[in-house]
């Protein structure tokens, strides 16, 4: 008798287990607010093929206009997350750095660096942790919306960071969005440039072809240019040199209206 009632518990109980619906792994409220950011910011498609990563399908085109956001080479498998909270950017800890072996890895050279002001780039990746009110983003380089001689595809990671309760509460997409653009604004007509360069982009427009605008000026504030500043905070605040000239423990930074002299990685003269 005892054993045709255990049964007969045993068989309500998982009749109860199979007929309840599934426990979401997030927060309710994720799926949405994930889905309804990337209508707004729309994501990039990427894929390798013999010459490294590509493309497949252009999506929103954004323009760096924070520093301090910390990129890798397409090759390296270790890309540690940058950090907006409190309106900057934080690169990763010296605790993240030790357990992701960030010195150590690969032949250990380091070759990350910062991506410069105004640098256009893809939204590869959009994750909402709603329960911890974060919003990550992955990142790559547009290096036919930068007008690069040699590509690289630099690509990144930014997880913003928002006040408690701020996600979890119930904030919408547009309010996400905006706290984006404060690092991440959109290009204006970056879109249309990116799928042009698939092939896309022509359009008739009486017969006439729409000219992409002029890559912007570079900064003018050489003055903010001091001795002991690294080669990323140069490039953050001039963006990239015009050449190069690597002399070993010496190296030259050549811009079109100066010349920045490193040795052991920092500036020594600025001419």
């Amino acid at each position: 008798m005892l054993k045709k009632v255990g049964s007969f518990v045993l068989a309500v109980a998982l009749g109860c287990l199979i007929g309840m619906p599934k426990a979401s792994a997030q927060n309710p409220g994720t799926s949405t607010l994930e889905d309804d950011l990337k209508k707004q910011i729309k994501v990039s498609r990427v894929d390798s093929d013999s010459t490294g990563l590509a493309v497949t399908e252009a999506g929103s085109v954004l323009v760096v206009k924070k520093g301090g956001i910390r990129a890798y080479p397409p090759g390296d498998n270790v890309v540690l997350p940058n950090t907006y909270k409190d309106g900057s950017v934080h690169a990763p800890n010296s605790m993240i750095k030790k357990v992701w072996n960030f010195k150590d890895r690969g032949q250990g050279a380091d070759n990350s660096r910062l991506l410069p002001l105004d640098e256009k780039v893809y939204v590869t990746k959009i994750q909402v942790d709603a329960k911890n009110d974060k919003v990550t983003l992955n990142l790559m380089e547009c290096d036919t919306c930068n007008n690069v001689q040699q590509a690289s595809n630099f690509k990144a990671q930014i997880v913003f960071q928002f006040p408690k309760g701020y996600v979890s509460g119930g904030a919408d997409a547009g309010q996400v969005a905006d706290l984006i653009s404060q690092v991440l604004p959109p290009d204006q007509g970056g879109d249309q440039a990116a799928n042009a360069d698939q092939g896309g982009g022509q359009q008739g427009n009486g017969g006439g072809q729409q000219q992409a605008a002029p890559p912007p000026d570079p900064p003018k504030e050489t003055q903010t240019i001091d001795k002991g500043q690294t080669e990323d905070q140069v490039v953050g605040i001039l963006g990239k040199p015009d050449k190069i000239v690597n002399l070993g423990a010496k190296k030259l930074y050549i811009y079109k209206d100066m010349k920045i002299t490193f040795i052991a990685g920092k500036v020594s003269d600025v001419s």
